[in-house]
């Protein structure tokens, strides 16, 4: 029989941990279009030399991920980086 946990009860799975604290950080960090824009040539520069984004600034990947306008301004910025340094520019 499986055992069945209370719904008042803290749960010790990982995973469930995991993903709560997840979602937690992510509000408590969540990032704006202003402060996006504001980062956002740090990270290209950071990210077109090789870096992983996600590592750096995970609440500005976080935004990129959700807001279309950004993410476009980001990967124009990390295309027109990466052009310059292979020397096509």
């Amino acid at each position: 029989m499986m055992n069945k946990t209370k719904p008042d009860q803290p749960t010790d799975d990982p995973r469930i941990v995991r993903l709560l604290q997840g979602i937690l950080a992510l509000h408590e960090a969540e990032v704006d279009c202003e402060t996006c824009t504001e980062q956002i040539d740090c990270l290209a520069e950071l990210v077109a030399v090789g870096y992983e984004p996600s590592k750096l600034l995970p609440a500005v990947q976080a935004h990129l991920d959700c807001c279309s306008d950004c993410r476009e301004e980001y990967e124009a910025l990390v295309c027109i980086l990466r052009a310059q340094q292979s020397g096509k520019c």
